[in-house]
């Protein structure tokens, strides 16, 4: 009896018991088939992936700085620096360092150099990107958002979070924001336009690529131009011994890195054009850079005095074409091995 019972009851709730997950499974069968079919859409539209930075990729890198028996080599910059090194030839020229890209698109980085003396566990080397326009005190905390990200926000489980994004980054074209469910719909009912084809490429390891062939050169160039207009009326040039004075906490940045055993290294990567007459214009370099060395101790490189960049075309008057970088890299190189702040073996 009671075997038939339970049989008799146990019957009838077959179907209820499997409904929801089937209904469940098919739901997530559908939604990976919608998936793979925009994927392989933009993808014949000829749209690759591409990693997005943020301030947790950051702080990835900025980990870095402990790691390995290799002397760190901290980058430090803006886009210049950014999309310019190519990271990995980097590594085989100076296979005693490990490079660190920490440079920031946009943002000058003395907040970065101001972090990085102040942290004990740090005992190695800083190339600074930066020009006299960047030293000034206007730009100070440029980039502190991301230093304070790194301090107050960052541990284990985000830096598995982003490993994980990145990973997905790499691998989908449907990642990117402009490719997902919520911007499909919008195209579909009100703006029926292409999305946006960036002309660079993030890597992992926070070096980017631009490809000039697919940019509006002339319209980044007025861009640069435009923004440094903008960014001079609202900011006008220190007088030179404010300037100078505005140096003395840099002196002692540097400073506490030499102490630990490390180093800095200034360098100012090359603009043209018209961009570069307005940047000349604000801040000669004799009245400015050429008093950076003697005021803060330590190396700065100008631009002009790199004899290989000499004869590098900046499409967009600030930028090298992805084609370039190695040569591009290799330039600085030769530049700092043969001044001796790197040694190549």
């Amino acid at each position: 009896m009671p075997s038939s019972i339970s049989s008799s009851s146990s019957e009838p709730a077959r179907p209820q018991r499997w409904r929801w997950p089937a209904a469940l499974a098919l739901a997530i069968a559908v939604a990976g088939m919608i998936v793979a079919a925009t994927e392989a859409y933009w993808r014949a539209q000829d749209y690759r992936p591409n990693i997005l930075d943020s301030a947790s990729l950051w702080s990835i890198q900025r980990d870095r700085v402990y790691t390995g028996k290799k002397i760190p080599l901290a980058i430090l910059g803006a886009s210049h620096i950014e999309y310019g090194i190519d990271v990995k030839l980097l590594r085989q020229q100076l296979p005693g360092y490990q490079p660190v890209m920490l440079a920031q698109n946009g943002h000058y980085p003395l907040a970065t150099l101001s972090d990085l003396a102040a942290d004990e566990r740090f005992h190695g080397v800083v190339l600074c990107d930066i020009d006299a326009r960047g030293l000034a005190g206007y730009y100070r905390e440029a980039q502190q958002a991301y230093v304070d990200y790194f301090h107050r926000q960052w541990s284990p489980s985000w830096h598995v979070n982003r490993l994980l994004l990145t990973r997905w980054q790499q691998a989908m074209v449907t990642a990117m924001p402009d490719f997902g469910a919520l911007a499909e719909a919008k195209r579909l009912l009100w703006t029926p336009a292409w999305p946006w084809r960036s002309p660079t490429a993030f890597h992992a390891d926070r070096s980017g690529d631009i490809d000039f062939t697919q940019a509006d050169q002339a319209g980044l160039t007025r861009s640069f131009i435009d923004g440094i207009r903008n960014d001079l009326r609202e900011h006008p040039p220190e007088s030179p011994g404010q300037w100078l004075a505005g140096l003395e906490p840099v002196a002692t940045w540097v400073e506490a890195i030499r102490k630990r055993g490390g180093a800095v290294i200034f360098v100012q990567t090359p603009t043209s054009g018209e961009l570069r007459a307005l940047e000349d214009a604000a801040y000669p370099r004799a009245d400015y850079w050429d008093h950076l060395s003697a005021a803060t101790g330590t190396s700065a490189i100008h631009s002009d005095d790199v004899p290989g960049w000499k004869s590098f075309r900046l499409p967009d008057g600030s930028h090298v074409d992805m084609r370039d970088k190695a040569a591009y890299t290799q330039a600085l190189v030769d530049a700092l091995v043969e001044r001796g702040v790197v040694q190549r073996r």
